[in-house]
């Protein structure tokens, strides 16, 4: 997609997600976010995005994207939340599994492009949809596994989250999500409302040879080595 297909598909609307790779998937291909001088007041405006961008040094870090401190290079996106939030403090969520941006600037704004090989997940503000579960297991997860790394080397489980192919985690969330809800059943025979459209995601991706034979477990691609 060219930058100019990118600022007309933004130009009534603050953000917009770029079609799912297809009718099942959790999420989308990617998410477009405008962030103009001026509010149009017409919709949700943002502001501000916030996200993880791998820095110049391989680290994953937090940054806050705005119309004076905007990211004018191209970077890697980082797995974490995205939240945009406008001048009013309403915020929209989402969660990537890693990914890439691309920036284009149009009269008074900036537009950001993340895209990504793994689902960009819209959250909801009920945290009861299948994405937001699978973005609440994984950053489960991701806390247990920075808890192991300790807070003398915090850094190391951000340069390890700089590393991941986002496809690569996506992958690994996804085993040990549903291997989580497979000793979950056994232990109290419940059923997670989401394990079946996990499975079937899973199906999918077997299908298409996508899922390695030796697909490691996320607890194991994040572990200290």
């Amino acid at each position: 997609m060219d930058m100019q297909s990118v600022l007309e598909l933004t130009r009534n609307w603050g953000y917009y997600l770029l079609p799912k790779p297809h009718d099942d998937s959790p999420g989308y291909t990617g998410l477009l976010v405008a962030i103009r001088k001026q509010p149009t007041g017409e919709h949700f405006d943002p502001q501000t995005l916030r996200l993880r961008l791998r820095d110049a040094q391989g680290v994953a870090r937090w940054r806050t994207l705005s119309w004076l401190a905007p990211h004018n290079e191209p970077a890697q996106a980082c797995p974490g939340r995205m939240i945009l939030r406008d001048r009013l403090g309403k915020s929209v969520e989402f969660f990537a599994f890693g990914g890439w941006l691309e920036v284009t600037s149009g009269p008074g704004e900036w537009v950001y492009s993340i895209r990504s090989p793994a689902p960009v997940l819209e959250l909801t503000a009920h945290q009861e949809t299948m994405p937001d579960l699978l973005a609440s297991e994984t950053e489960s997860l991701m806390g247990k596994m920075e808890v192991k790394w300790g807070r003398d080397d915090e850094e190391g489980f951000n340069r390890r989250l700089g590393e991941v192919a986002p496809l690569q985690f996506y992958l690994a969330a996804l085993k040990s999500i549903l291997l989580h809800y497979e000793r979950a059943q056994a232990l109290d025979r419940t059923y997670h409302e989401s394990h079946e459209g996990l499975l079937q995601e899973k199906g999918r991706l077997v299908a298409e040879g996508l899922w390695p034979a030796n697909l490691p477990l996320l607890e194991d691609l994040l572990a200290p080595k």
